[in-house]
């Protein structure tokens, strides 16, 4: 707490100062195979490796890391603080207090995660639709990460038949679940494989598809919505630019994808580097 608070207090420029002379706080949480903040693979993760690259051409500005809840992150944005996140979704609700960078990642694919024991009663509601499972099966328990923005038609669904339980770290969420306190989870399925193997139960879960599933989502740098912040943005879109089409930047991009994703992925890719 008292780091971050140190890091807060940096405030707005000082007369004289000029903008590239204010550090860039890059704001973590554990949210693995994305970002791994402790364990053997501490730093390692899809958005790890794209932060480094970009504090390493980011010249003129001072880096460091902080590691906190993702709705502190949400909340320093809205407060205009000197603060970058690698893996944020744009949505026009963000889009009132951050600036976003062109994408730097994706998310893909999108599944219903469930207890691999449970496979066989989800698999009789086919054809899978996570509205009726919101709809009419309220008995089946889900969670949400707070804050967490997926895919418009998915997150509409969320807030529209709001779960009873909310997390604040992907870890928790996967433990209620092998426990059986949970039923299911909207979930991407790297981020379902990770953490199935840290439980060290690699096939603990099974991911299916549902009718709503999105195509890829594309991930972003956001910083707070200032002068500070576009100009952050702007110099990232300039690295990103010229580092995505590299054989080094998809290797970071299909890091940690299962096999049988990957042909999606590359399938995407000209998408990717397309969009804006």
């Amino acid at each position: 707490m008292i780091a971050a608070l140190g890091l807060t207090l940096l405030g707005p420029a000082r007369a004289g100062e000029s903008p590239t002379e204010r550090p860039i706080t890059w704001a973590v949480y554990d949210a693995a195979p994305f970002m791994m903040t402790e364990g053997q693979d501490r730093d390692t993760g899809i958005f790890d490796r794209i932060r480094r690259l970009l504090s390493a051409r980011l010249t003129g500005y001072g880096h460091s890391t902080l590691t906190v809840p993702f709705p502190r992150i949400v909340t320093s944005l809205k407060h205009g603080e000197d603060w970058c996140f690698v893996g944020g979704v744009k949505t026009p609700d963000r889009e009132a207090f951050a600036v976003f960078s062109r994408p730097v990642a994706m998310f893909y694919p999108l599944r219903i995660a469930v207890n691999a024991s449970q496979r066989a009663r989800f698999e009789a509601l086919a054809p899978l639709s996570l509205r009726t499972l919101l709809e009419q099966h309220r008995d089946l328990r889900t969670s949400v990460l707070r804050n967490r923005a997926i895919a418009p038609t998915v997150d509409a669904l969320l807030r529209q038949h709001a779960p009873v339980q909310t997390h604040s770290e992907f870890s928790e969420a996967f433990r209620m679940l092998l426990n059986d306190r949970l039923d299911y989870l909207v979930e991407f399925s790297s981020i379902t494989a990770y953490n199935a193997r840290q439980l060290g139960q690699p096939d603990a879960f099974v991911g299916l598809p549902f009718a709503e599933s999105p195509e890829p989502v594309f991930s972003r740098v956001m910083c707070a919505a200032t002068p500070w912040g576009r100009e952050v943005v702007a110099r990232i879109d300039a690295v990103l630019t010229e580092q995505r089409p590299s054989p080094a930047y998809r290797e970071i991009v299909e890091a940690w994808a299962a096999e049988e994703d990957l042909p999606r992925i590359r399938a995407v890719y000209d998408a990717f580097l397309a969009s804006d």
